[in-house]
């Protein structure tokens, strides 16, 4: 998404970073010729302690002073939207966006900061070209600079979930037939469909889903909701897109219930429902468990940005 320069890394391979409201997360990605290494991946809740605090104390611990840095924005920092893709240079894009969309923005427009990724030229099978515009409030980056740079990391990019989730599945599934990989989450559902490594459609769910969802008295009615989110998506994909089905459908490794969820999903679906447990194709310690793994999806997947420690970015 979007990128910064600045002190020179002393660290190798990549830092995935986020901060909600409760917790930081971090993950330290290495590549040694085509493997890849899991150095360190860790969540930690705040306990009164300032964000800002907790995570030049991670740092620290971890000796990831000088590293470069991705950070991933929390899905209520940012919106995306599909837009047709003005006719304009590449390098006016973003500032030609920014008006057109202008009046479904929530601030002012001259505090939004918009990145754009195109589709795949035959997404709509060359008959438009549409972009992804990702927008986001200029104070909330400006906070995320400061924090990370007080911190000690170096920060090269700031990315959002939708392209950590693709450099997952672009590393780790196999996607050449189609894949929809869904995460659910109580804070905010995504769904991506990729191809050959490239992003065809990428959905925010509204359907909240958390960690005992299963366990709750109305989840067959939530499941029937998210189900048809998510086979609307897909019919958007194949009827609008002109684009063929996609060969699988994967869920992310969840806390506790991952193979129940599965299942409870391909009931609703009508349709086979895998999981990539990505985490068994990466080399870690043995302090790095499967579950810690799981659970550090996203900031392994923003660790996995292009041009550092490998992946797609």
């Amino acid at each position: 998404m979007l990128q910064w320069f600045g002190r020179k890394k002393r660290v190798e391979g990549l830092v995935g970073l986020s901060v909600n409201d409760t917790r930081v997360s971090l993950a330290h990605v290495t590549r040694r010729r085509d493997d890849i290494f899991l150095e360190q991946c860790v969540r930690r809740e705040f306990e009164g302690k300032a964000a800002r605090d907790v995570l030049a104390d991670l740092v620290d611990e971890c000796g990831l002073e000088g590293a470069g840095t991705n950070f991933l924005l929390s899905p209520s920092d940012y919106s995306i939207y599909l837009v047709d893709a003005p006719q304009v240079p590449a390098e006016e894009m973003a500032a030609a966006i920014k008006w057109k969309i202008k009046d479904l923005l929530d601030m002012p427009v001259e505090n939004a900061a918009i990145d754009v990724f195109p589709l795949p030229d035959d997404a709509f099978q060359g008959r438009k070209q549409m972009v992804y515009a990702v927008v986001s409030d200029r104070s909330r980056l400006e906070q995320v600079i400061d924090m990370v740079d007080r911190s000690g990391l170096t920060l090269g990019s700031i990315d959002v979930p939708e392209m950590a989730m693709r450099n997952i599945t672009s590393q780790f599934g196999d996607d050449s037939n189609g894949l929809a990989f869904i995460s659910l989450k109580q804070s905010g559902s995504v769904m991506n469909v990729t191809r050959n490594g490239q992003l065809y459609l990428t959905r925010k769910i509204n359907t909240p889903v958390g960690p005992d969802a299963l366990l709750e008295s109305d989840w067959d009615m939530l499941r029937d909701r998210l189900a048809l989110e998510v086979q609307r998506s897909l019919d958007y994909l194949e009827s609008q897109m002109g684009q063929s089905p996609v060969a699988q459908i994967m869920i992310a490794p969840r806390a506790q219930d991952t193979e129940s969820m599965m299942n409870s999903m391909a009931d609703a679906l009508g349709s086979p429902v895998g999981v990539l447990d990505f985490y068994n194709d990466v080399d870690a310690p043995e302090f790095i468990n499967a579950e810690t793994r799981g659970a550090g999806m996203m900031v392994i997947g923003a660790a996995l940005r292009a041009g550092d420690a490998g992946g797609q970015g």
